[in-house]
C-alpha cells in the first residue's frame, strides 16, 4: 500500500510539473531562442495569466482528490494510516498553496484599482 501511495503522489507531482511546463511554453524549450523581444514580452504576459488560472483550477481539485483518497485509505477494509496521513498532508499543502494564491491575488488587485 505504501508503494501505491508513493506512486499516486509522484503522478500528481508529475502532473503539476507538466501543467507548469505547458504554461511556460515556449520558454525553456529549443524554440525560445527564435523569439523576438516583443514575442517574449507577449508570451511572458500570457504565461503569467495562464499560470494563475491553471493553479487556481488544479490546486482545489488536487486538494479534494487527496482528501477523499486519505479518508478512503483510513476507513477502507485495508486501512493504511501512514498512507492516509501522506495523502492528508498533500491535501493540506494543495489547499494551503491555493489559499496563498487567492490571498496574494486579492492583495495585488486591490492596490492596482486605486
Amino acid at each position: 500500500m505504501l508503494l501505491k501511495t508513493i506512486i499516486v503522489v509522484l503522478v500528481a507531482i508529475a502532473g503539476l510539473a507538466a501543467i507548469i511546463w505547458v504554461a511556460n511554453w515556449p520558454f525553456n524549450t529549443m524554440w525560445e531562442n527564435e523569439l523576438s523581444p516583443e514575442q517574449r514580452r507577449i508570451n511572458a504576459a500570457h504565461n503569467r495569466r495562464h499560470h494563475r488560472r491553471a493553479a487556481r483550477m488544479m490546486l482545489p481539485i488536487f486538494a479534494i482528490m487527496f482528501g477523499i483518497t486519505s479518508v478512503s485509505l483510513l476507513s477502507g477494509p485495508k486501512s493504511d494510516p501512514f498512507a492516509a496521513v501522506v495523502m492528508g498532508a498533500c491535501s493540506v499543502v494543495c489547499a494551503g498553496v491555493f489559499g496563498a494564491l487567492v490571498k496574494r491575488g486579492r492583495r495585488r488587485r486591490s492596490s492596482t484599482r486605486r
